[in-house]
């Protein structure tokens, strides 16, 4: 029940035509073209590879492989994901028909336009059919759902073409249908490698020669893009018969399909078999190796150069659309560099079109906040409305407690200071995605240079470098996780430049001394103080002659939840914490022995999360010790799992002088 597009060699293209076999995959979309990238994935399969039987009545109903209209209501579940449109296929592999003893699977997938929207062959899931050994050799069928954007698929396939000798051509623009083509060339593990980009995917391939089924499944080495799988229940809880393997790009589509017990995130630069399980695929020397110190080789070099070199490529490479785009302006200096760089690629390549309209950005914060403050002086610097269409969402705390549930749906997670900085991140979502369908940002960068304010307290640079490594590596379960979920929460594509893995090679070559954070500086907002390193490769002027303000540039890093508003958190605090009994919280460990919650606060997300997650507790990641800074190989007073101690810190002089508080009950 799909559509095989079979591929024929390029040499055969003066006396044959491609043949494409009709569909009969299911198709509904509220436009009938293609639209592709930023996406969301289900898919199923028989587990053939633990249950040997292959008699049919060794296989109980398992409705998303069986029944179409369990498929399309589970992938519509994440239409948020992609609301231009959906599509499901099924099938089978091997087998005999009459008997249905085949091995049964599914595909859904929900699309959001972002490039080439007018191709209707690279709608997802790809069902393909190549021809990979002599003429009359083997044939393999592929049938592919992705979420993501392959920045160098067109380097890819050419390579492919070139020097491997690929005979086949391209049905469409898509980027991710490469990774069909890498796969039937490659296999899984060499394709994941070759990928420059954001994506997470699941193959299922039958080699119709020897009849072998490959399945497979990958996530991008930071964890920019969600990919999650579990197994159905067995007949039997002691027995695999019946058994099959899903996957989902939330968890809330696996609810209800996969056994909870069983449920795993695939991490980060991992990919997944049945044969082999987990298997880590990224390894690069500064993040594997605990002995890695290139700095102390004096041929060693790496220049400022290089590194906004490497940057500016990194924000050049994420323009890759065919729709209107802008970036977040939180006003930290993250997201000011991302503008500085961004606003003269922007503007080049609006000229070649004749379009000279400006740069739509985004910020959200309480009046008078750090954030909103440094931000308009951003968006000045940069020539202001002429260049820059500066959208600012101002909220109140009153007007987001009865959002918390929702956003927690999608959020899927009770991490507390997670859930902080969502909140407002999904108010700036929803206000980006009324006008474009894509925004960089400028997450990672912290990860990168030592960012946070606890870095303070670090006692020598193999301390900063091991600390960096060990939040990078927790950037899908936090920074990354909240993103993704947010942004697609309301449709919207976000792209993280500082995360590109060339610049991340560079950034984590340099010798962490660089990176150490002086006390002093921290409180006299001075040079010395955190990412002071990376203040200084963009103090100069951009390719336009615009320069980030000496208070932005120097301003102290807030975490989103503070730099919306310093009383922010602490009236966050106050209100849901009303909300839990003192008896309640005394039951909490037993209500919750597994990441038992320590304080209201944390008791009153978790009491939500249960409500939609029973039973995945586990899959959620949380902080050792409740908080980012909580361990590290140092002790640091600067925060607690409430938060920053000290929010007198965030303030600068761009705010207005004020003799209130925004104390709220």
């Amino acid at each position: 029940m799909y559509s095989v597009r079979n591929f024929v060699r390029k040499s055969q293209l003066n006396n044959l035509r491609r043949s494409v076999v009709p569909t009969t995959s299911v198709c509904s979309s509220r436009q009938q073209v293609c639209r592709r990238e930023m996406c969301g994935l289900v898919a199923a399969i028989d587990d053939v590879w633990t249950n040997k039987s292959s008699l049919a009545s060794s296989k109980h109903g398992i409705p998303i492989l069986d029944d179409r209209e369990a498929l399309r209501q589970t992938t519509r579940i994440l239409d948020h994901r992609g609301p231009d449109g959906y599509e499901i296929s099924t099938g089978t592999f091997g087998g005999d028909a009459d008997v249905g003893n085949g091995t049964r699977w599914s595909m859904g997938h929900t699309r959001l336009a972002i490039v080439d929207p007018s191709n209707r062959f690279a709608d997802m899931p790809f069902n393909l059919k190549f021809k990979t050994g002599p003429a009359d050799g083997s044939d393999k069928v592929i049938h592919l759902a992705a979420n993501g954007e392959i920045y160098n698929h067109q380097d890819v396939y050419k390579e492919m073409v070139e020097r491997d000798g690929w005979d086949h051509d391209r049905i469409s623009g898509s980027d991710c249908e490469v990774i069909a083509h890498s796969f039937a060339k490659y296999g899984g593990p060499a394709t994941a490698a070759k990928l420059d980009g954001m994506f997470a995917f699941v193959v299922f391939e039958e080699d119709l020669q020897t009849g072998k089924i490959n399945a497979f499944a990958a996530r991008d080495p930071v964890g920019i893009k969600p990919l999650y799988y579990g197994r159905t229940k067995c007949s039997k809880k002691s027995s695999d018969d019946g058994a099959a393997y899903v996957f989902s790009s939330e968890l809330k589509a696996l609810v209800g399909h996969a056994d909870p017990d069983t449920v795993v995130a695939i991490p980060p630069g991992h990919y997944w078999t049945p044969e082999e399980g987990l298997v880590c695929y990224y390894n690069p020397e500064w993040l594997r190796n605990d002995d890695y110190a290139p700095w102390e080789d004096p041929s060693h070099t790496v220049t400022d150069e290089e590194v906004q070199h490497a940057f500016t490529k990194a924000v050049k490479k994420r323009m890759m659309a065919d729709v209107d785009y802008g970036f977040l302006l939180s006003g930290g200096v993250d997201s000011c560099i991302v503008s500085h760089d961004l606003l003269p690629l922007f503007r080049a390549e609006r000229e070649k079109l004749g379009d000279d309209r400006p740069i739509p950005t985004f910020t959200v914060g309480m009046e008078n906040s750090p954030d909103v403050m440094a931000a308009r002086a951003m968006v000045d610097a940069l020539g202001g409305p002429k260049n820059v269409q500066h959208n600012l969402r101002t909220f109140t705390p009153d007007e987001v407690f009865d959002l918390i549930p929702k956003i927690i749906y999608h959020m899927e997670t009770y991490e507390a200071e997670l859930i902080r900085s969502a909140i407002p991140n999904w108010l700036l979502a929803e206000r980006a995605a009324a006008d474009v369908k894509m925004v960089m940002t400028g997450e990672g960068a912290d990860e990168l240079f030592a960012g946070y304010l606890y870095f303070q307290d670090a006692k020598n640079p193999k301390q900063v470098q091991n600390e960096l490594r060990r939040i990078y590596g927790m950037l899908g379960n936090i920074n990354l996780h909240r993103t993704d979920r947010m942004t697609m929460a309301h449709s919207l594509e976000a792209r993280v430049p500082f995360l590109d893995t060339e610049f991340t090679r560079l950034a984590m070559s340099v010798n962490p001394a660089r990176k150490m954070v002086d006390k002093e500086a921290v409180k006299n907002n001075s040079r010395g103080r955190e990412k002071t390193m990376l203040r200084e490769l963009f103090e100069g002027p951009n390719a336009n002659g615009d320069s980030i303000p000496t208070p932005v540039l120097w301003r102290a890093k807030a975490m989103q939840c503070e730099g919306v508003g310093e009383d922010w958190v602490s009236i966050l605090q106050r209100r849901v914490s009303s909300l839990v009994s003192d008896a309640e919280m005394d039951d909490a460990h037993i209500t919750f022995p597994l990441n038992t919650p320590q304080t209201k606060e944390e008791l009153y997300y978790r009491r939500i999360y249960d409500d939609r997650f029973h039973g995945l507790e586990h899959v959620v990641k949380l902080w050792e010790g409740g908080g980012r800074a909580m361990g590290a190989e140092w002790k640091s007073d600067m925060y607690t799992r409430e938060g920053l101690s000290n929010t007198d810190l965030l303030k600068h002089s761009m705010q207005q002088a004020r003799s209130f508080s925004t104390f709220s009950r």
